[in-house]
């Protein structure tokens, strides 16, 4: 009888005997290789680590086999076993210093220039100074900068005058220029 699932390929063979269980293994590998690696690249970013930790959770897996057991739902167990290899990555990850790396031979130089760091330090700065606001202030910045609404169209969500918003949005960045005019004054 064929499953309801008849678009997916159909589950190997799970027989009891050494030769016939390995070549389950490998159809489980072959079969599910590519997508726990793709997994397990996107919790660590990290092409190397991603194959190791890909590789430890079929080496488990084949363990697991050889000691006689069964998978009922292989794509559940995969995963299950993948998120667990990458969750003992993690605990096992030395934390370490910046110290220490250049110690060893570590450059942190970049190839940013001091122009590009000095408008991610002001972008930094500006997100911080805008959630020292109101809540009201920050819609209204939000919707006039980020979504690029009118101020009449803003006016109208807040209930307000389209001159009495005008002059609030005046006042709103007035006060956020004096803002990081003072954070970047101390800062220097």
């Amino acid at each position: 009888m064929q499953s309801a699932r008849s678009s997916q390929k159909a589950e190997p063979d799970r027989s009891d005997s050494p030769q016939e269980g390995e070549q389950y293994f490998f159809e489980l590998l072959e079969r599910y290789q590519d997508p726990i690696f793709r997994f397990v690249y996107f919790r660590v970013n990290n092409r190397a680590v991603a194959l190791d930790i890909t590789q430890d959770t079929f080496t488990n897996v084949w363990s697991y086999l050889a000691r006689g057991k069964t998978i009922d739902h292989e794509e559940a167990f995969l995963y299950r076993a993948a998120k667990n290899a990458v969750i003992d990555h993690f605990k096992k990850a030395k934390p370490f210093s910046l110290d220490s790396m250049v110690e060893g031979g570590f450059d942190p130089r970049t190839d940013r220039t001091v122009d590009d760091i000095a408008k991610s330090d002001d972008i930094a700065t500006i997100k911080s100074i805008i959630k020292d606001l109101d809540e009201e202030s920050q819609q209204i910045i939000y919707l006039r900068f980020a979504e690029e609404k009118s101020i009449e169209e803003i006016a109208a969500l807040f209930g307000k005058k389209t001159n009495a918003m005008t002059v609030q949005i005046h006042r709103i960045i007035k006060k956020l220029r004096r803002s990081f005019t003072d954070h970047t004054f101390y800062e220097n």
